[in-house]
């Protein structure tokens, strides 16, 4: 969905940075205007508006308030402006490959515009926006909304804050459906070009001069992604350059050493780390290097499936006898990297997935001292580790454990 945003003008000084904003050329790729027929210069809109505010009165507060610490009684503040903002889904925008043009969202705007607020006086300005942290652009309209009505010269109310937030986030919700455009969905991230931001702790971390480490495994698990070919070498990487990894309910965590206290999910870290998104850079590293040839031997797929397969059924052995031990004292699960005639094939991938997310789980479930475990099983009940997919480790891990 078109993220859809509004703040309240009512000091001079905000609607001089405003109006400064706006009127920046080098920033504005395009400019329109609505019932502002009567400004010959657009970059004069401040001023028209003004006048136009007088002319209803609407220049002063129409409530009085008073002064807690006196008693005086005063003015209250005066909204003279409403700025809006309609920032469209980067992956929508021509320049991310979608079908919006710089065109088509002033369209859109002024299409809103007119829908929700056809009797205010209102200025267009498109900026091309870019992210600093993932370097990914959009489209971005600001709209710079006249609170007088110059049909019943009555202010522009839209009754509490929070629910004319909720009406305008509905109205472009309604728009994007009518339009076409991807709808978002709460607590998903739903750009696959702008990445995972960062959380407002690490900005305050990085404004007083001090690098997050968060960030730094960001960059990490990024780098690793365009240099591996699958799973194995992606871990082999991280675990190289002091990040520890493994799996917890089906998704891929990584730790920093030196900062041993929080672990994070990769796909939250980057979203287009995610498990789709690692599968594509690993055939894309593969095809580069010749790891996906035509020639693959399913000896060497069989062979190699059984020495991991005896693997982990040796490693689980090993972890039931060591239950109780520290989290960073127990071992994790090694396996050996399939030989390149097989690196690429999507059953050995799942595999090796399958059984690392099964030692992952049950490293964390039998060690002592684990700040970040969720322990979700019940006395006496054991639970068999799945992919994200649903997929089981194979049943011969399951006879092995019937069989102790």
């Amino acid at each position: 969905m078109t993220v859809i945003k509004q703040q309240s003008v009512t000091e001079s000084s905000h609607q001089k940075h405003l109006r400064d904003y706006i009127n920046n050329d080098k920033k504005v790729l395009l400019r329109d205007e609505q019932n502002m027929a009567g400004c010959h210069d657009l970059k004069q809109w401040a001023s028209f508006m003004s006048r136009t505010r007088d002319r209803y009165g609407h220049n002063k507060s129409a409530r009085k308030s008073r002064d807690k610490e006196t008693g005086e009684v005063i003015e209250a503040k005066n909204t003279i402006l409403y700025h809006q903002v309609l920032a469209f889904l980067p992956d929508e925008c021509d320049v991310n490959g979608g079908r919006l043009t710089p065109e088509d969202c002033m369209r859109f705007a002024k299409e809103y515009a007119s829908r929700y607020y056809p009797n205010q006086q209102i200025v267009f300005a498109l900026h091309k926006e870019h992210c600093k942290e993932d370097h990914t652009y959009r489209y971005a309209i600001h709209m710079v909304i006249n609170r007088s009505n110059i049909v019943t010269g009555k202010r522009l109310a839209e009754g509490t804050g929070a629910q004319a937030k909720r009406n305008r986030a509905n109205r472009v919700r309604t728009m994007d459906k009518e339009w076409g455009l991807q709808q978002v969905e709460e607590g998903v991230q739903n750009s696959k070009v702008h990445a995972k931001q960062p959380s407002k702790i690490e900005k305050e971390i990085e404004s007083r001069g001090v690098r997050s480490y968060k960030t730094n495994l960001r960059e990490l698990c990024r780098i690793a992604a365009q240099r591996a070919a699958n799973l194995v070498e992606y871990r082999e990487l991280l675990e190289g350059w002091g990040v520890d990894t493994q799996f917890r309910r089906g998704r891929m965590y990584v730790t920093d050493t030196d900062n041993a206290r929080y672990s994070f999910s990769v796909t939250k870290l980057d979203a287009s780390l995610n498990p789709a998104g690692l599968e594509r850079a690993f055939r894309n590293n593969a095809a580069g290097s010749g790891a996906n040839g035509a020639d693959r031997s399913e000896a060497i797929r069989s062979e190699y499936l059984s020495g991991i397969r005896d693997a982990y059924l040796a490693y689980r052995s090993q972890a039931q006898s060591m239950e109780g031990t520290t989290l960073s004292k127990f071992p994790k699960l090694k396996l050996h990297r399939p030989p390149e005639e097989i690196a690429g094939d999507p059953e050995v991938r799942r595999t090796i997935l399958a059984y690392w997310r099964g030692a992952d789980e049950l490293r964390v479930k039998l060690a002592s001292d684990v700040p970040y475990a969720r322990r979700q099983e019940k006395h006496g009940e054991t639970t068999s580790a799945t992919t994200s997919a649903g997929r089981s480790i194979p049943h011969e891990t399951h006879d092995r454990k019937q069989e102790r």
